[in-house]
């Protein structure tokens, strides 16, 4: 949908959770429009106050009001060829969504206290982290404004909804946590890549992310699997290692056994490996010669890696 979306000039509002990355969303969606290379203007409206929000969106005159001792271009100004992103846009007063319609029926910009239309052609994309027919039915979002700006909807699911994506993104943030902080990067286990999945995420993403953090910095694992419980206290998962099937477990049972880091990292590997080239293969429509160019490898490469691993059937 991104991909789509991203080379046509509609109004886009993401709606999701938060920490589900409605922001990258949002970047994603320049990056790779025709806009790309031009401002992309980031307007987080609750922490803005309300009589200044208007300023900051349409810019003001010298002189338009006591302080204002030069004129000042507004967030749509500055995002002119580019793209304006209006975060939490429910969180806007009433007066300021009615002057925002008027700019997205393409009428002109007037600065406060100015006369001389100001030209600005900012693709607009907003988010918000409410239900929209609820933001309506509330007061929160004007109805008008709501139709203006949901064009097109991306509507991100929370991340206990697409538990699939957990191990892509844990071993995501691990890699480029461990190089941010100069660590040798170790990739998880599978054992301790399902105890995640399990985890609920009320914080989404942001939490995840989180959550990785906290362990490469540390290297403690009951930091990475720590949960709060319905009273709120945090429960720490139960010292040791996460449990491994090992080969003397007796039928129905499980035993905590220690396993070379080497062993660890190549079994941890193979699993991510598997699951990057599965979801390729499914992107791709099982188009092959298409995933290895996307994975960055030969089509002899991939074909041996589709056998090794047993992925469906090779033709």
């Amino acid at each position: 949908m991104i991909e789509r979306l991203a080379k046509v000039d509609l109004s886009v509002l993401i709606c999701g959770e938060t920490g589900t990355g409605k922001d990258i969303v949002a970047k994603m969606l320049h990056k790779r429009s025709p806009r790309y290379g031009k401002a992309f203007i980031k307007v987080n409206c609750p922490s803005i106050p309300t009589d200044i929000l208007e300023s900051e969106l349409f810019g003001y005159e010298r002189g338009a009001f006591t302080g204002a001792d030069t004129a000042k271009p507004g967030r749509f100004e500055m995002a002119h060829g580019g793209t304006l992103f209006l975060d939490e846009i429910c969180e806007t007063a009433p007066q300021v969504q009615v002057k925002l319609l008027q700019v997205l029926d393409g009428e002109p910009i007037l600065r406060i206290g100015g006369t001389e239309p100001v030209c600005s052609d900012a693709r607009v994309i907003a988010a918000t982290n409410l239900d929209l027919d609820e933001a309506v039915a509330t007061g929160r979002l004007r109805e008008d404004v709501s139709f203006r700006l949901r064009e097109v909807v991306i509507d991100i699911p929370p991340l206990r909804e697409r538990r699939k994506d957990i191990s892509l993104l844990a071993e995501h943030f691990n890699y480029n946590m461990c190089k941010m902080m100069k660590k040798e990067y170790v990739p998880f286990t599978p054992d301790l890549l399902e105890a995640l999945s399990q985890l609920n995420y009320p914080g989404n993403v942001r939490e995840l992310s989180g959550r990785i953090k906290k362990y490469v910095t540390t290297g403690l694992v009951d930091l990475l699997l720590a949960v709060e419980n319905a009273t709120g206290k945090v429960e720490f998962p139960e010292p040791g290692l996460v449990p491994v099937s090992g080969n003397g477990a007796s039928e129905g049972e499980e035993e905590r056994i220690f396993v070379p880091l080497k062993e660890a990292a190549r079994r941890a590997a193979e699993a991510a490996e598997r699951t990057l080239i599965e979801e390729t293969l499914n992107y791709t429509l099982w188009n092959r010669r298409k995933a290895a160019k996307l994975l960055s490898t030969s089509y002899s490469s991939l074909l041996r890696r589709i056998e090794a691993y047993g992925i469906g059937k090779l033709d």
